[in-house]
């Protein structure tokens, strides 16, 4: 008997279990079908009920696209930190549409529930994260100090790092206030990174004491100050790009710096470093002598002489920067360097320099006979553009390498299609011309390659055949 009713129990504990467990599933679909429907009480009431329940993403996830686009009306009718949680939990949706209409909806909520939204800053998920930062960047200067809240929260430090460096200015006097009251060095560290990325000179007095740290938490403390660049830290400054104790990034920084307030002694400093042993340096202190513009092309002129052919190259690379007549001059006699990469880096400066001064100095060295140098000035009249279209159209009748080098540059400029079509019917020109236009795809070169194609000249021919056969539909 004991054994007959041992097994009713069981089975009735059995049934009771499966029951339990289909009611649940009953109720739980009931409860999403609510949450994603279109009566607005009941879909409050059903996402209030789903934002205490762990899986309440993975439940959502489960229906179509329209389903889940719904949920942010009801979510923007809840107006409270709920709605925030589940909207911000539907920044992971997969579905790009579905990710832009939570944003929109947070955008309408947050301000009432800024501190909900903040909780996005620290989301495991990068989604989540990046679109909580744009949220609060959104809702304006009320953002900042629910950003500071969770800066110090190691999780959400870096996402809040990105919305005080937006707001910029106006987030220096609460960071301030880390670096001068709180106890935890890391986080005083951090504050400093992001006072330092601002760039705002009130930081200085609050950062200087910090130099007496340890080289490798120092790094930090000198690589805000180059940031900063502040004229009364110049002292300091140069004297950590001199010192190979410190850490290379944060001296290459400090270069930056230098270069920004660009004293007689920042660029001279600056001037040295180029022969740095550490190449990551200087490179540094070329950009820092470009980033300081024509007050720095006397340094500049002056590295160009060094016996050193590394520095002369990165002379050339920072007076490429620098749009001034003088750099023209200087790159121009720098393209007849004994040491190749010095030449070439000079060749390639010019382009960027830009200046029509510069046009006649690249057309001569399109017959350089270094081909590097050649090619480089080909690249740098493309990229000066429309100024040097006639330059290069004259080129087109040069001697073979010069005229083809010519061609390849005109195909590169949008602007020149009309000067080739005309110079395609120049005897003189028209070899050269006519490969341009083919290798811009021109349609309009058709009826001249199609003339060529008659002509008594076999490489003509030969060309303008090529050319059909690629033009032609």
């Amino acid at each position: 008997m004991n054994r007959w009713l041992i097994r009713l129990l069981f089975v009735l504990a059995v049934g009771g279990v499966m029951g339990s467990a289909v009611w649940n599933n009953i109720a739980t679909n009931r409860l999403i079908e609510q949450a994603t429907g279109t009566n607005r009480a009941q879909q409050t009431a059903a996402l209030t009920a789903l934002a205490q329940r762990e899986d309440f993403f993975d439940l959502l996830q489960s229906r179509p696209l329209p389903a889940r686009l719904r949920v942010a009306d009801g979510v923007e009718a809840m107006n409270n930190a709920d709605g925030v949680k589940i909207a911000l939990a539907m920044l992971r949706d997969p579905d790009p549409r579905v990710r832009d209409r939570f944003l929109e909806a947070l955008k309408r909520i947050g301000r009432a529930n800024l501190a909900a939204t903040a909780e996005g800053l620290k989301n495991g998920d990068a989604k989540v994260r990046n679109g909580a930062v744009q949220v609060m960047i959104a809702l304006g200067e009320a953002s900042i100090s629910h950003a500071l809240k969770m800066f110090e929260d190691p999780n959400g430090r870096s996402a809040a790092t990105e919305v005080l460096a937006y707001f910029g200015a106006r987030s220096v006097p609460g960071l301030l206030e880390i670096v001068r009251t709180k106890e935890d060095e890391g986080l005083r560290l951090d504050a400093i990174a992001a006072l330092g990325r601002i760039g705002d000179r009130r930081a200085v007095d609050a950062i200087l004491p910090f130099l007496k740290l340890p080289v490798e938490k120092r790094r930090v403390v000198l690589s805000a100050l180059g940031s900063i660049a502040d004229p009364r830290t110049e002292g300091v400054l140069i004297q950590a790009l001199r010192s190979s104790d410190e850490d290379p990034d944060a001296r290459a920084q400090v270069a930056l710096g230098l270069g920004a307030i660009g004293t007689p002694n920042a660029l001279r400093a600056l001037q040295d470093s180029l022969a740095d042993l550490n190449l990551t340096v200087a490179d540094a202190a070329a950009l820092g002598l470009q980033r300081a513009g024509a007050r720095a092309i006397p340094y500049l002129a002056e590295a160009a002489r060094s016996a050193n052919p590394a520095v002369r190259r990165r002379a050339a690379v920072a007076l490429g920067g620098i749009q001034d007549a003088q750099t023209v001059q200087w790159l121009g006699a720098m393209l007849n360097d004994p040491e190749p990469t010095v030449r070439r880096a000079a060749a390639d400066a010019l382009g960027k320099v830009g200046r029509p001064e510069a046009i006649p100095v690249l057309i001569r060295a399109l017959r350089h006979p270094d081909g590097g140098v050649a090619q480089n000035a080909a690249r740098s009249l493309a990229q000066i553009g429309d100024p040097a279209v006639n330059a290069l159209v004259q080129a087109l009748g040069d001697e073979r390498s010069a005229a083809y080098l010519a061609a390849q540059a005109l195909a590169q400029i949008p602007s020149a299609e009309p000067a080739l079509l005309r110079a395609a019917q120049n005897p003189a020109t028209r070899l050269y011309a006519l490969i341009a236009l083919i290798e811009r795809n021109s349609a309009a070169a058709i009826p001249l390659l199609q003339q060529a194609a008659r002509s008594d000249d076999p490489a003509l021919r030969t060309i303008a055949q090529r050319g059909l056969q690629q033009l032609s539909p």
